[in-house]
């Protein structure tokens, strides 16, 4: 069954090498529906990123969690603890490949799917680079 509920979700992106960073906070209504050993939680970005159709799914499981994005930038990431992964990210300017290291992994989330996942990991651009990146997904 499924449930309405908020999520409030920071990004913090470090830019360059100077620990620059780059955040990104908002909070969304979503549903969450709750399976025998993960929860599915979906929700709108279009605001957010300002492209209409922009949507998100997260399952969340208590060791990983695999993130969907659908829309004019889609992907397909799964984050667990001490990882590497490697996935497609496709925009309306092309499609690159993604190379991506979980370092922490963390589901704090209750019985009821409420109380927060975070996670960090690191983005290898090839030769351009790096940037580690913070999420924190609250489920209110």
């Amino acid at each position: 069954m499924d449930s309405n509920v908020k999520i409030k979700i920071e990004t913090i992106q470090t830019i360059d090498a100077a620990g620059n960073e780059d955040i990104i906070d908002f909070i969304s209504e979503a549903t969450m529906e709750k399976f025998d050993d993960h929860f599915v939680i979906n929700y709108d970005e279009s605001d957010m990123t300002e492209v209409k159709g922009s949507k998100t799914r997260l399952k969340i499981e208590k060791n990983k969690m695999l993130m969907i994005k659908i829309g004019s930038f889609s992907s397909r990431m799964e984050f667990e603890n001490k990882k590497n992964f490697n996935n497609l990210y496709t925009t309306p300017y092309g499609t690159f490949n993604l190379n991506y290291t979980t370092e922490v992994f963390e589901n704090n989330l209750n019985e009821n799917g409420k109380g927060k996942v975070y996670v960090e990991y690191k983005v290898d651009f090839g030769n351009t680079g790096e940037s580690y990146n913070k999420l924190s997904i609250e489920i209110l």
